[in-house]
């Protein structure tokens, strides 16, 4: 089930999203509610998921300057297998089970290519159920998870409000189906 977020909550995730250090103080002083409401909101919404408080590593402050996303085919039968591997590996940021040519996706973060080449083909390649691997070096990111943004109000379920627009106009469009079906009348008004 979504979990359904209002406009506070939003203004309170953004402000954790510029800052995740900000006293819930501040927050309150900035959005002119009780700092007790915030306090509240930012429990509720690590409670229910809807975000996690971590420290994010810089890896390029840590000499990791090299960036690649991978690609690996699988035997089959082995994917979980692989998987389970390629996630206690220290130089895997990511790992996402995916669809289409390739069977997994990784996103690794090591300090040169030459690190970067030693570990494709001392510990990737090695690995057994991988067939094969793809790889491209991401020599600059734009835009990380943390700075991913919530979808506007009109792309997504946000609060009880969107849920009720739909309800209403489902029950609208049943109750024009039964109008029609008693009246005898088929969709250009004329009669069946």
């Amino acid at each position: 089930m979504v979990r359904p977020i209002d406009e506070l909550d939003r203004q309170i995730i953004h402000l954790l999203q510029e800052d995740s250090r900000m006293p819930s103080a501040e927050i309150a002083r900035r959005l002119g509610v009780a700092e007790r409401t915030v306090r509240a909101r930012i429990n509720r919404l690590v409670q229910d998921g809807v975000i996690k408080l971590v420290a994010i590593v810089n890896p390029s402050a840590l000499g990791h300057d090299v960036t690649a996303d991978i690609f690996l085919e699988v035997e089959p039968g082995r994917l979980e297998e692989v998987a389970h591997k390629l996630v206690e590996m220290e130089e895997v940021a990511y790992v996402g089970l995916t669809t289409g040519d390739r069977d997994i996706s990784i996103q690794v973060f090591v300090p040169s290519v030459d690190a970067l080449y030693r570990f494709i083909t001392e510990k990737l390649q090695r690995i057994p159920g991988v067939v094969g691997t793809t790889t491209y070096v991401v020599p600059r990111v734009l835009k990380w998870l943390h700075n991913w943004s919530l979808p506007s109000e009109s792309g997504a379920v946000v609060g009880r409000r969107v849920v009720r627009r739909r309800r209403r106009r489902t029950l609208r469009n049943q109750a024009e189906a039964q109008v029609t079906s008693v009246s005898g009348t088929g969709a250009g008004g004329a009669e069946a």
